[in-house]
């Protein structure tokens, strides 16, 4: 507010702008405008003001109230200001968005990366990893997790897969000893009673074997994935057992010679389908892996070790404590060849496993095998 008092067109006695000058009276004591441009140097007189002549003791005063409506050059920034920030917040946004969409892009940047390496990784590429180098943050825990994740799915995988393979491995003997037992009947032994009765009752064991095979493998499998199952363990005329597994590879392998030499003691305890199933594994591998005209299985039991040599073509130093791995082979060429698959002495160690069995091999190129099965 203005304000103004002074002798009418004379000096002035109070007033709180010297600047504005004595503003003609209003009427009735209404308010009125003036307005005057660049009156200041910075500005217009632009006012709102009321004023009125007074006489008092025969001097006449002069009254006048104001309110100045018009911005000096200060209230012009100030009031120029939301022009000036949208004037600037314009180029400001444009820039901040650019640096966020750049920062964005570079912290997402492992995420893209990690998101096409696990859209790559299926079924049949479980062995590709993600890449988990790089800082120690919270993405390279997330892919170090995914990682362990397809470990363990390739190797679930891989015991599938195995297990396919393992079926049809370990179907051979026993298929082998029934069709051969049966082109000997269709040949004469239907017409030999003794015969007949023998082979009958070899199908019989052969057929039952097969059954207890199926199931077993369906046992090794899972405890491949699980914990183990333990076995009934039974007496076992260890001496009738190994006769009876010489007379099956008489027939499935009649160029073989193997022999059954010091049996101590002739009773053992234990499983006798999945100890079955071992010595087939490995006489079948001293018969396969053999260069002479005859092969020859040397079948021992002393002092809990069952022993089994032969005078096959050995196995290197350097293979030796990978040939119970599943897959191994020692001379891929030559095993692929003779139609070895490379997981019978992986099936075979499993199944020791099962029945507290414990297989160990020594062996020199050239010089034959003994694989020892300590009960």
């Amino acid at each position: 507010m203005l304000y103004r008092l002074s002798y009418k067109g004379g000096r002035v006695l109070q007033t709180n702008d010297l600047i504005i000058p004595e503003l003609p009276a209003t009427e009735n004591g209404k308010t009125s405008r003036i307005f005057k441009e660049n009156f200041f140097t910075d500005g217009n007189l632009n006012l709102v003001y009321a004023a009125k002549d007074v006489e008092f003791n025969t001097i006449s005063y002069h009254i006048q109230a104001a309110v100045d409506i018009d911005m000096d050059t200060s209230d012009s920034y100030v009031a120029f200001m939301p022009v000036i920030f949208l004037a600037c917040c314009i180029p400001i946004l444009a820039i901040s968005w650019i640096i966020a969409w750049r920062t964005t892009a570079r912290m997402l940047k492992p995420v893209k990366l990690i998101t096409k390496q696990a859209q790559e990784i299926g079924s049949e590429h479980l062995d590709k990893r993600l890449d988990d180098n790089g800082a120690d943050d919270e993405l390279k825990v997330l892919a170090h997790t995914f990682n362990e994740l397809f470990a363990r799915l390739e190797k679930d995988f891989e015991h599938e897969k195995r297990f396919t393979s393992d079926v049809s491995h370990e179907l051979k003997t026993p298929i082998a000893v029934i069709s051969g037992h049966v082109d000997l009947l269709m040949r004469w032994g239907k017409d030999d009673p003794a015969v007949l009765e023998e082979s009958l009752q070899v199908l019989k064991r052969e057929t039952k074997s097969m059954a207890n095979l199926t199931e077993q493998l369906l046992e090794l499998n899972k405890a491949q994935n699980a914990a183990k199952t333990p076995c009934e363990k039974k007496p076992l005329n260890l001496e009738d057992f190994l006769r009876s597994i010489q007379d099956d590879f008489r027939i499935i392998e009649p160029e073989a010679k193997i022999k059954i030499e010091n049996i101590s003691p002739k009773e053992i305890m234990t499983d006798a389908e999945s100890l079955k199933e071992i010595l087939r594994i490995i006489i079948k591998n001293g018969i396969l892996y053999n260069d002479k005209e005859t092969p020859e299985i040397v079948i021992n039991f002393e002092n809990g070790v069952l022993s089994v040599s032969d005078n096959g073509i050995g196995i290197p130093e350097e293979d030796l404590p990978h040939i119970f791995d599943s897959f191994y082979r020692v001379d891929k060429s030559r095993n692929r060849g003779k139609g070895g698959t490379g997981i019978g002495l992986a099936i075979a160690k499993s199944v020791a496993e099962k029945i507290g069995a414990v297989i160990t091999a020594e062996s020199e190129a050239g010089t034959g095998t003994v694989m020892n099965i300590k009960l």
